[in-house]
């Protein structure tokens, strides 16, 4: 298995492109002879249009950017977090290594797992390191909070609901016997740990298969 430096923001053909679409409009932009949009206003204004100024192209240019944004809001929002962690990561680690990029198929569902030593690098390397769009699972929790919601609604997240999420203070309190437990880390047979509740309400706040934290 090869490993691979850090994770490029585009392909090497995007970024060609991209290079070509820029100084394409440079070209246009420094030539009259060449700008589109004084061609079309020279045309028009043969034709008989002499009203059209460019200020109304530039509005319906920017009405038309405006609607292409929204359309594509969370893309571009996931590119522009991409872009800002990517620089944050670069902050922080001089080198990050990927190893069996070559194994991820570029087209069809696939899930990323990952040892999830920290909340949120181990999915921002992911991010940043991967070419596809990566929608993550994000606990329902996390996904109510102000920033921390609206950065996951970005990033394609999928807000799941845990079961710690749900856990309510029960009324009363109980006891164990410290004995019983004492026992079972000793991985003694047969023990059986006894709880007992004092002005509880097991029957009525407790169902099969519940859980009980202690504090």
């Amino acid at each position: 298995m090869g490993s691979e430096k850090k994770g490029t923001m585009m392909s090497e053909l995007d970024f060609t492109k991209a290079q070509l679409l820029f100084f394409y409009i440079i070209i246009l932009l420094s030539l009259d002879v060449l700008n589109p949009v004084k061609i079309l206003l020279a045309t028009l204004r043969a034709m008989g249009f002499l009203a059209i100024q460019p200020w109304h192209i530039a509005s319906l240019a920017v009405f038309f950017m405006v609607y292409t944004f929204l359309m594509n809001l969370r893309p571009l929002l996931y590119f522009g977090a991409k872009v800002f962690f990517h620089s944050i990561l670069s902050i922080f680690f001089n080198d990050i290594q990927v190893v069996g990029r070559e194994n991820i198929p570029s087209h069809g569902p696939v899930i990323f797992t990952s040892n999830h030593a920290n909340q949120f690098m181990d999915g921002l390397m992911i991010m940043c390191t991967c070419q596809r769009i990566i929608s993550y699972i994000v606990a329902e929790k996390s996904w109510k909070r102000p920033i921390v919601g609206h950065l996951a609604w970005c990033m394609g997240g999928v807000p799941v609901k845990r079961p710690q999420d749900s856990a309510m203070k029960g009324i009363g309190s109980i006891t164990i016997d410290v004995n019983d437990i004492a026992a079972l880390a000793e991985e003694l047979s047969d023990v059986t740990i006894k709880v007992v509740g004092m002005d509880t309400k097991f029957t009525s706040q407790v169902k099969v298969r519940d859980k009980i934290r202690l504090p």
